[in-house]
């Protein structure tokens, strides 16, 4: 489609500025509020000025709008990615969640989120905005870049949105004011850069050129494209399949013969945007995603009939309190304003009383003193004398006035839809933590709308977008630092469509640029369907408190918790699951009680399991290996002390028999005295010793046969308790 007319921008800009002009003002009246001025009207503050009255703001609405702020601050929200199908899974997710976690950290994302949601409850409406950036010189890696829009009013929507987070615009400006020398040197090639007087009464004009100053505008324009799309019965296949007038052409050239069973009109849409001056195109870029980029947090929606035509009017914290907060200020300046008029002389006399002891009434009110005298003075008929001097006794109506402002006060929290009650005193008292709580509540429903328009509208086309714009802005190879839920950092390889195109069989290169292969944990970010969702909870810090005393409390019952795998078990976990803020640790123990099936786990997790399973057998069978190895070491080792001791043992006993045989000897040569007596006691002594002397060679004989038996039959039975071994760990493995 062609580009649109300078004019058409021109009344474009025009009929938006008209539309939003109410909002605006009222915008411009809540941030007049929260400034030091206050709520007061410039008459008004001019007329009391004038008068030499008090003219007093008391800024109560700020610390209000920081509570809020300060809550939403410290429960930080996350993008969480979902599959959707064409092949994605809860890893492929995870890896997105990642993806957009390191976009977030890359732009320091919570400062343009908490500028959209701070502009949001201040003056109703605040934007963001996405941006796709060269990431270093030289190359055509881009990244996506979150950036704040600090003034809202820079940002021009177009009114005819229907959906609450304004997703849905077909245009919109982004203004951008600069002096005419920066626009020269910006834009040198402009047909327009003099903007001399016979622009000046073009329509609309001064809406872009200014004395000094020329406005820049980038306008973000979706433009539809006609295109038809197919549900067609291929023949031969059982499913219907959904393709577009151009990609069933294509397929029928090829040869491809089916039906076409639906069609309808679905358009294909292009996001453009135009850089002009108001009077000239200067630059046109092409848009990776459907939607406009810039993202708003806009406050509660009302709709009003004026003058018989429907009225759209946006909210902020503030608009309601501004009156009560004029009240307050009413009351405040009035209280300064008795104040101002207590009396300054603290006695008063008639004429002549003070005369006689003048001094000490002059230092009377500086200095003690005991006693004063005064003159008695009588009055015009000189009969009557006068009553004594006398201190005025005019009391200021200070308590009065803090019960207006205290009412006043509570009025500003009740617009604010802040809970007046309990004070702070009350809250001191509260013993409950259940009563805590409720009161906590209490002061978050007021402002749920704002927290919910920034949750699940602003976050949520925010995750939204990224998501969408992840597959054709991350679409080359590279590598890239990556966020995980439990807080730890990574380095990822991606790789997308155009690095690594996916065929139709849903496969591609797996491999690198220089050959080399991917990792495991690579990221295809062309691969599959997701949708977004947006966590809410508590703080990280705050999660990880959380985490800790679960833990410490598990620890505690160890030998109370249920059997995993048991009814009472499956119960455990899904308690564990249904807690959020437990975070990858409740996962993780929610897994050990309840382990998933591996039936249905994804391909590229039975994959890990099978091989872990392969990894676990191998294990096993070294084990039984070293098992049997060590077996037969302590058998060994054994019979070798048994034997060492059988040798000691002989060895002891042939000393002995020596020892014995010596006193014999002895003996003999003491009792025998003829040659006749020592023949048969030698006899005698020789058939008896000869006779131990082969029990001894026969006990060792048998003593070495019994030790070689022990250790033969030690090691056939080492053997045997190996292999029954092995067979009861190969019984789970044949049943699984």
């Amino acid at each position: 489609m062609s580009a649109p007319e300078p004019s058409e921008i021109r009344q474009c800009f025009q009929e938006y500025r008209d539309a939003w002009q109410d909002i605006r003002a009222e915008a411009a009246a809540d941030m007049r509020a929260l400034s030091p001025a206050g709520p007061w009207a410039d008459d008004d503050r001019d007329e009391r000025k004038d008068a030499g009255r008090p003219c007093i703001h008391l800024d109560l609405l700020n610390q209000f709008i920081a509570q809020t702020s300060a809550n939403v601050r410290k429960s930080k929200r996350a993008v969480d990615v979902t599959p959707l199908g064409n092949g994605a899974n809860d890893q492929n997710a995870q890896q997105r969640s990642g993806l957009i976690m390191a976009i977030e950290e890359r732009s320091q994302a919570q400062g343009p989120y908490m500028n959209a949601f701070q502009c949001q409850i201040e003056r109703s409406y605040g934007f963001a905005v996405i941006r796709a950036e060269y990431s270093t010189p030289g190359s055509f890696d881009q990244e996506l870049l979150i950036k704040p829009v600090l003034n809202p009013d820079t940002v021009l929507l177009s009114p005819n949105y229907k959906q609450p987070d304004a997703s849905d615009i077909d245009d919109a400006f982004f203004l951008d004011l600069i002096p005419k020398a920066k626009f020269k040197n910006d834009w040198p090639r402009a047909r327009v850069t003099d903007f001399s007087e016979e622009y000046a009464d073009t329509p609309n004009a001064s809406d872009w050129i200014r004395d000094k100053f020329v406005q820049v505008a980038e306008f973000w324009k979706r433009e539809y494209k006609p295109r038809k799309l197919f549900l067609v019965q291929i023949r031969g296949d059982k499913a219907p399949l959904a393709v577009y007038e151009d990609e069933w052409k294509e397929m029928k050239a090829r040869g491809v013969e089916g039906e076409i069973k639906r069609e309808r009109d679905d358009p294909k849409i292009n996001v453009l945007q135009y850089m002009t001056n108001g009077f000239e195109i200067l630059d046109k870029i092409d848009w990776a995603g459907s939607r406009i980029p810039i993202i708003s947090c806009l406050g509660p929606e009302r709709w009003t009939t004026v003058g018989g035509k429907a009225k759209r009017e946006l909210l902020s914290m503030v608009r309601f309190a501004r009156d009560p907060q004029l009240l307050f200020d009413y009351f405040a300046s009035g209280e300064a304003e008795e104040a101002g008029q207590i009396p300054k002389s603290p006695f008063v006399g008639a004429k002549g009383q003070f005369e006689s002891d003048k001094e000490t009434w002059d230092e009377l009110t500086k200095v003690p003193h005991a006693y004063v005298q005064y003159d008695a003075v009588t009055d015009a008929t000189g009969q009557n004398t006068l009553p004594p001097p006398t201190r005025g006794t005019w009391t200021p109506n200070f308590s009065e006035w803090e019960v207006a402002k205290d009412s006043a006060t509570r009025s500003v929290q009740a617009a604010m839809g802040l809970s007046p009650a309990p004070t702070a005193a009350a809250r001191r008292n509260e013993k409950s933590g259940v009563a805590l709580e409720r009161i906590d509540d209490m002061e978050a429903l007021g402002t749920f709308p704002f927290v919910d328009n920034y949750e699940n509208r602003f976050l949520h086309n925010m995750g939204w977008q990224l998501n969408e714009l992840i597959t054709p802005v991350l679409d080359t190879q590279r590598e890239m630092p990556m966020a995980k839920p439990d807080g730890s950092r990574t380095v990822a390889m991606i790789v997308g469509n155009t690095s690594h195109p996916i065929a139709e069989d849903g496969t591609y290169e797996l491999k690198t640029w220089d050959g080399k292969p991917l990792p495991e944990d690579h990221i295809h970010t062309g691969k599959g369907d997701f949708g977004v969702t947006i966590s809410s909870g508590p703080s990280h810090d705050s999660e990880r408190e959380e985490q800790g005393e679960f833990v410490d409390s598990l620890i505690q019952e160890l030998a109370n918790l249920p059997q995993p795998g048991t009814p009472a078990a499956k119960v455990f976990a899904l308690g564990i699951r249904m807690r959020p803020t437990l975070g990858p640790i409740g996962k993780q123990i929610a897994d050990v009680f309840d382990p998933p099936d591996p039936s249905n786990l994804p391909p590229e997790a039975q994959a890990i399991v099978s091989q872990l399973r392969s990894q676990l057998m191998q294990a096993q069978q070294q084990l039984q290996a070293y098992q049997m190895e060590h077996a037969g070491r302590v058998l060994e080792q054994q019979t070798k002390v048994t034997v060492q001791q059988m040798k000691e043992d002989a060895e002891n006993f042939r000393a002995q028999l020596a020892n014995d045989i010596k006193v014999l000897i002895a003996e003999i040569g003491a009792k025998a005295q003829d040659a006749e007596q020592r023949n048969q006691m030698y006899a005698e002594f020789w058939k008896e010793n000869h006779s131990a002397a082969h029990d001894v060679a026969l006990q060792k004989d048998q003593q070495e046969h019994d030790a070689s038996q022990a250790q033969l039959a030690a090691r056939n039975a080492a053997s045997q308790q190996a292999q029954q071994l092995a067979a009861q760990q190969a019984q789970p493995q044949a049943g699984q």
